[in-house]
């Protein structure tokens, strides 16, 4: 019998019985009946060879095969994009109920809810998954954005999972409109930064995002969640306020006489954030004894005057072996610091034997939660306008006078103590080194230095150039003189070092450079000496290198003053505080000097213990919960006014209240 001869009984016996070869395989394979028969089993067994021996046989052109083969792709990724696109795959974001949490909480990879995006895979899907990478919103953003930490490599990996991401998302919304995570949380970023609302709606369109009502949606239940979490905290009366004031310019295109010139509106914004490091409501219950000890009181008792001088008693210094103070410790880390840091390479492999000063009393590194307040229409550069901002914050806060609602959730808090956070802002090197015309003569000068670093801006810097020109200055100028002072003492030791990159070569050890720092703190930087050098005849003096050393000490006392902010050093800090009021003073800065001396000596002689443990350990707070990362709370305002402020165009107040002040600060706990 030939080797064709079953086959062509198969075939006589299908045409017997009047069914065709194709229609007895689809039927054998769609009916459910024979799904564990071994026909059917070798047929699923098989399926690539007869898959391969179809292609081969079959006299279609190349266009109907791949026509073929795309159909088939298309089935498949549909069926799984179906998968994916479902409400048990938890990519379904109900904008109407949305939670801080699923922000905190968003990621994508498979790791994200994986038993979920394992169903209905098989292995080359999951290895797929692997490919693409993890990610979180943040991270992505981050990845393109952060030019100065990430490599190029770590961008253009960040870019393509963005790709990755981005695609699939567009096909999953497009199976099912409500999988629509990505675009709502690239939606509600876009319009935390201010993009215009047709930038949003024609990406809308293209699938990437969802729709501006729809984000403003997710941020009014946002803000919803917030006002709870704030009233909740708020009650609990272990929390601290801050408030400040920020500027809305409200432009219109449309230019009209009336009320023409009403367009930029004074308002308030606050913040709110627990109170930690073990503070408890017992140590808060002290209202009545500072109210008698009160200079507000006409029937306190009589206290001792405290003044600047007695804060000098605050964190005792006792010189080390060396003979250095607290403060020449720092200084001369600072000089090798910086030798390490800015200088040529043979310094760097010293990096890692370089310590951290000495902590004198630090505050635990624990992230603290910030939680903004609903904006408030109150200008507080008034008294009044002061008070209409703090009642207003407690009432967001929960807290009412007991008699006008009948609530009993409403604590009293006639007992306690609510701390408040305010503003206060210092330009005290300005007015020192750069503000008077005659210190501008010395070829020494600060002002001389500016020139060189910034030479387009020598008219801003002469008149008054803020905070954060100051910042870079000092830190720029300082790092520059340092490192000179290592050039000319090194010359002085040996006077082939004619500069920085000679002595480099000299290749001295660590304990030899640490010695020359100490050197350096002791004689390049002013102390109480000066008064005596200052006392000389002009024969006598060198003035130029007096105001070095001055310049110096007021550099170095700055970064001193940042470093303890930085890294939480309130014992540091305060120390540093108390030659500020001096400075303060000196250039005609009396408010802030008598509001800070008078501060610190109600904090340590007049508060009792648990009062000035809970102020002192919430001057600074931790909004990363990272070492190194501590900020004012006045900075936390700020940054909060920054991603409120913006101009508005073509809107009302009462449109803007309602739409988005309410709705910016509502996602603020987030960041």
């Amino acid at each position: 019998m030939s080797s064709s001869a079953p086959i062509d009984e198969v075939l006589d016996t299908l045409q017997l019985v009047g069914i065709s070869v194709s229609n007895f395989l689809l039927k054998l394979l769609a009916n459910k009946e024979y799904i564990n028969h071994i026909a059917v089993k070798d047929i699923l067994q098989n399926k690539q060879l007869i898959l391969d021996a179809l292609l081969k046989s079959a006299e279609d052109s190349l266009s109907t095969k791949l026509k073929w083969a795309t159909d088939l792709v298309k089935d498949v990724c549909a069926c799984k994009m179906v998968v994916l696109s479902a409400k048990e795959s938890g990519y379904h974001f109900d904008v109407v109920h949305t939670v801080p949490e699923q922000l905190e909480d968003f990621s994508v990879g498979k790791d994200h809810d994986e038993h979920q995006l394992e169903a209905g895979m098989d292995s080359d899907e999951e290895a797929y998954w692997e490919e693409l990478g993890e990610g979180d919103l943040e991270g992505i953003i981050s990845g393109l954005t952060n030019n100065a930490e990430s490599s190029v490599e770590n961008q253009q990996k960040a870019k393509a999972l963005l790709r990755k991401v981005m695609v699939m998302s567009i096909m999953m919304r497009s199976t099912n409109q409500r999988s629509n995570t990505l675009q709502s949380l690239m939606g509600m970023f876009l319009q935390s930064t201010h993009s215009p609302q047709k930038v949003i709606e024609t990406l809308k369109r293209m699938g990437v995002f969802v729709s501006v009502n729809a984000i403003f949606a997710a941020t009014h239940s946002l803000s919803a969640q917030t006002h709870r979490t704030f009233r909740s905290l708020g009650q609990s009366l272990l929390a601290a306020y801050a408030y400040d004031n920020f500027d809305v310019d409200l432009k219109s295109h449309e230019h009209k006489i009336k009320n023409s010139n009403k367009s930029l509106k004074h308002l308030t914004s606050g913040l709110m954030f627990p109170l930690q490091h073990c503070t408890l409501q017992e140590d808060l219950k002290c209202s009545e004894e500072l109210w008698l000890k009160s200079s507000l009181n006409l029937r306190a008792e009589v206290l001792p005057k405290w003044g600047w001088k007695d804060l000098l008693s605050l964190q005792p210094d006792t010189p080390n072996s060396s003979g250095l103070t607290r403060r020449d410790c720092f200084n001369s880390w600072k000089f090798l610091f910086d030798l390490v840091t800015y200088r040529p390479p043979y310094f760097t492999q010293f990096k890692d034997r370089l310590h951290e000063p000495e902590l004198v009393e630090g505050i635990p590194v624990v992230k603290t939660p910030t939680i903004a307040a609903l904006a408030m229409d109150v200008s507080n550069s008034t008294v009044a306008g002061n008070i209409q901002s703090v009642i207003n914050l407690l009432e967001q806060g929960g807290i009412t006078e007991p008699d006008t609602f009948d609530d009993p959730e409403i604590p009293d808090i006639s007992e306690y103590v609510v701390l408040f956070h305010g503003d206060l802002g210092t330009d005290s090197i300005w007015r020192t080194f750069l503000q008077p015309s005659a210190v501008r003569l010395d070829e020494t000068s600060l002002m001389r230095d500016m020139g060189v670093l910034r030479p387009k801006e020598t008219g801003l810097y002469g008149t008054k150039p803020g905070f954060w020109r100051m910042h870079q200055l000092i830190g720029y100028d300082g790092i520059c003189c340092r490192l000179d002072c290592w050039r000319v003492e090194a010359q002085k030791r040996d006077t082939n070092c004619t500069d920085i990159e000679v002595f480099a070569a000299s290749e001295l050890s660590y304990e030899e450079l640490q010695k020359m720092a100490d050197s350096l703190a002791r004689h390049y930087v002013a102390d109480h000496k000066i008064r005596c050098v200052r006392n000389k005849s002009a024969a006598e003096r060198d003035q130029q290198h007096e105001n070095g050393l001055l310049l110096n000490k007021y550099v170095l006392l700055y970064k001193e003053l940042s470093y303890a902010m930085n890294f939480s050093d309130i014992g540091r800090l305060e120390t540093c505080l108390v030659t500020w009021i001096l400075m303060f003073k000196a250039t005609g800065k009396h408010k802030y000097a008598n509001v800070m001396s008078e501060f610190l000596c109600n904090v340590h002689f007049v508060y009792p213990e648990g009062l000035k443990h809970a102020v002192c350990y919430h001057i600074l707070i931790n909004p990363t919960g990272k070492k190194g990362k501590f900020r004012g709370v006045d900075w936390c305002m700020e940054l909060n006014n920054l991603f409120t402020k913006h101009n508005m165009v073509n809107q009302t107040w009462q449109k803007l209240f309602k739409r988005y002040v309410h709705t910016w600060l509502g996602i603020l706990p987030m960041k």
